[in-house]
Order: C-alpha cells, then structure tokens, then sequence
C-alpha cells in the first residue's frame, strides 16, 4: 500500500529536516541561485517542509519568502522556524495572488504523475515575471537501478513504484537530464546556469540511508505566456486528416473551472452563439440567450453585429481557413462590449498527450500555434485586448476493476478525436495498455487542462476610458 504526499510528510516531520538538511552542495546551490534573484524578490518555494534549508537561506538573502507545502504539519515547523508567509497548499491546485520573481521548488516534485509534472513545470512559469528563475533539485532516472524503473514511454520517463522510503512505499517519477532540459525549454525556460549534479548520502534517520543522485537546475523564463507552449513553435503545420472534429463534451467530462470561467462571461441578457459544438455546451456556457452552430462555414449565417459572446471550444483544429473564419466571427460580434473565448489544450494535456502518443501519425495540433494565430488574426481584426488563463478540466472514470477502467477510458479518448481512423482499433489498444501505468498515479481521472483566449475589441476599453 502506497502513502500520499501529504500523509507521507506529516509522518516523516522533522526526521526529514534531519536526513536531508546536511547537504553542502545543495545549500551551495541555493545560495548561488539566491545572489541571481534582485534584491528584495519575492519568492515561492513549492513543497517548502521545515522551511530549512531553503527558506532559510533565501529569507537571510534578504528576499520575501512565501512557502507551500501539502503537510501541514511540515507548515505548521515552517513557521515556527524562519521568517516569512507559510501556507497548507496542494501545488496542484495553488493559484498565486502575484507573480514571483522566482519559484524554487527544491526535492518535492517526486510523488507527481508525470502528466502533473509536465503541466507543474508550465505552471511554475505561468507563475513568474518575465526574466524571473525557477530553481529545481530533482534526482534524474540515470541515476537510479535500472531493475527498479518502469519506463512511461507517453512521457519519456520513469516510475518507481511502490518505493520504499523513510519507512514507507511511495510511487515516484522520474525524468532523465535530456527529458529535463527538453521540458524546461518547452515551458518557455533557458538554463541560467550550468547543471550541477552529485551523489548524497542521507544521515540521522534508520530507515533511509540509501545515496541518491542530485541534479540542481537553474533556468530564466524568456517567453512571456507559457500558455501558448510547448517551445519552440513548429514552422511547418501538422496535417490532421484523419484526425475527427474534437468531441469534448461527454458524460465523464468535469470542469467547474469551465462553467465559472462563463457564468463571469455569458450572463442573463447577453446574445451568446456556441461555435463547432452542439447543445451539449449549453451548461458550461452560462445563462444568456444561447444559439448553436455546429458547423462553421466561410459565411456565418447571422446579422452583422448579432452576439455579446462568442464561444468557439476546441473548434479552430480543423478549419480550413483561421483568417476567413475570425473574419466571420467578429463580424458577427458586437464591437462594443462583445467577446470572442477560444478553448483549445493547455500545454501537457493529458488526453491530448496519450492521443498523440498512441496514434502516432496525425497527430493533433500544436495547441499553442494555434492559439498564437488566433491572438494574431483578432489583434488584426482589431480584437486586440487578449488575456489567457488556464482552465482546469477532467474525464472521471469510477469503474472498480482496472482493466474494465483501462477499457473503458481508452475507448473514451479514441472516440473523441479518431473514431474514422483506420487504426481505431489498434490506437484503443495501445491506450489501454497506456492506461494500466496511466492510473498507477491518477487512479480515477484522464486530465483534460485548457487554454481560454478572452479577446475584446479594442472599443471596449476607448469606451471604459471615455
């Protein structure tokens, strides 16, 4: 029986700070990546224990620290012990007040799934200023006994499952230098710094004395929206002829980050026309006066100037022509006061990621490029008043037996996007067999993150000006 982060934590307490603490060149590190950061920086540290020896050194460098950890007790030590803002907090989940001027996230990143872990790293950037630093200490799988890993080849990396350690067994994940550099650069991050790696022996706790290998990263954030990675953009389009309209909405899909991010925007008295999608969107896209278009042509069937907002969810893969149809949309929007929101795949989506890692050849596309062109076409359109977040969503899959689990959600992805595949058949098996090591680590959901692009017209903000 595995434990769960925060149980985990709560159990080990300060016997962790022990072990761990004593680490010479992991201080060194911290220090080193501390003189980088401007005076007075504020900064988040991910998974922060006992507050030492990170928080400590970063406080005594003169910058504001604010600490997250998911143990409350570790939080509850924290607080007692360095000077600073200490909070109970799942790095999941967190959505910062600010930006920081740097994210540490020192040794705590082990016991996310790999989606989760792609997508934190995205999130650490999404959290920094432009030019802010990201500080990882992590242990790379080639420095670990081979007879112990399973490979996760969705994600180029690799489990350790069922790991024992400080008395109890944990599933870990584990990426190599190459994944590491490849995923940091995906998230729109340049190494500040050489690597540094060495091998540390933990002391001062019975049941965890095994050395373990330690590679210390530091990376500068150069692309401003992480949002609209992974970098560096492709040049060249992928095909997706085989690839069907993108069936999103069925009765295992969760998001109430989706139906909060439209009830702010699609409320009473507001014309709302739903593109690409059926009547199924209905209650996600709030309560002002809905019509559907399932199809999108050159030439929308509606008055010049008829709707408030406009929802276009996962649409914008197959169109035959981005300009021609923003072109249509925001004819059809109202120029004072109207939006146009875009859904497409946040950078990591899980659904997305085992979709393209099974099927292989078409591969659905770059999310990013297209959001990318998208923001271009509507700023020329004069729709140039843009801002993104992230909207967190989910399949649930409940089902008790695995392999009825496995069955099931395999068939579910497949179906959204590749049903006319030739290949349908083989890409449900390959999924399946995916899904096994899939929920080793989420035992119950398939991520489904996405991007919403929120664009007004530039009209609206002369009016709120005038």
């Amino acid at each position: 029986m595995t434990i769960t982060a925060d149980s985990l934590f709560d159990e080990v307490g300060v016997s962790y700070e022990a072990a761990f603490a004593d680490n010479g060149p992991l201080c060194a590190f911290i220090h080193q990546a501390s003189k980088k950061l401007p005076p007075n920086s504020r900064v988040l540290d991910v998974g922060c224990g006992t507050g030492k020896p990170v928080a400590e050194i970063l406080v005594t460098a003169g910058h504001e620290v604010h600490g997250i950890d998911i143990s409350p007790g570790m939080v509850k030590t924290a607080a007692s012990q360095v000077r600073g803002q200490f909070e109970v907090a799942n790095m999941n989940t967190f959505q910062p007040c600010q930006f920081y001027d740097g994210v540490f996230a020192i040794l705590s990143l082990f016991q996310l799934t790999p989606g989760e872990l792609y997508s934190m790293i995205f999130r650490f950037a999404e959290w920094l200023n432009v030019g802010g630093h990201l500080a990882l200490a992590v242990t790379p799988s080639t420095g670990l006994l081979p007879e112990k890993c399973t490979y996760d080849p969705t994600w180029d990396c690799v489990w350790m499952i069922g790991k024992y350690w400080m008395g109890n067994h944990t599933n870990e994940v584990f990426c190599s230098e190459d994944a590491w550099a490849r995923l940091l650069q995906a998230a729109g991050l340049v190494l500040e710094m050489k690597p540094v790696d060495h091998i540390f022996c933990p002391v001062g706790h019975e049941n965890y004395t095994s050395p373990e290998v330690q590679l210390f990263l530091l990376t500068r954030k150069v692309e401003p929206q992480a949002l609209l990675g992974p970098y560096p953009i492709p040049l060249v389009e992928t095909p997706t002829d085989c690839v069907d309209n993108l069936k999103i909405l069925t009765d295992r899909f969760v998001s109430k980050e989706l139906k909060s991010l439209s009830d702010k925007i699609a409320v009473n008295g507001r014309k709302v026309l739903v593109l690409g999608q059926g009547d199924n969107w209905s209650q996600y896209v709030g309560c002002g006066e809905l019509q559907f278009l399932p199809k999108i042509t050159d030439n929308l069937p509606f008055a010049s100037d008829a709707f408030d907002v406009i929802f276009a969810p996962w649409t914008l893969d197959k169109l035959p022509s981005l300009n021609r149809a923003i072109k249509e949309m925001v004819r059809v929007a109202r120029r004072k006061g109207s939006q146009l929101v875009f859904l497409q795949g946040a950078p990591g989506n899980e659904a997305v990621m085992h979709l393209n890692a099974a099927a292989r050849s078409p591969r659905i596309r770059h999310q990013g490029q297209i959001l990318q062109e998208a923001a271009h076409e509507l700023t020329e359109q004069g729709f140039g008043l843009i801002s993104l977040e992230r909207v967190r969503a989910h399949y649930e899959f409940p089902e008790e037996d695995l392999p009825t689990r496995c069955s099931v959600a395999a068939e579910c992805l497949a179906g959204m996007t590749h049903r006319q595949h030739p290949n349908y058949e083989v890409i449900k098996h390959v999924l399946t067999a995916r899904m096994k090591l899939h929920f080793q680590g989420s035992a119950r959901a398939v991520g489904m993150d996405m991007v919403a692009l929120v664009a007004r017209s530039s009209d609206a903000e002369n009016c709120r000006s005038n």
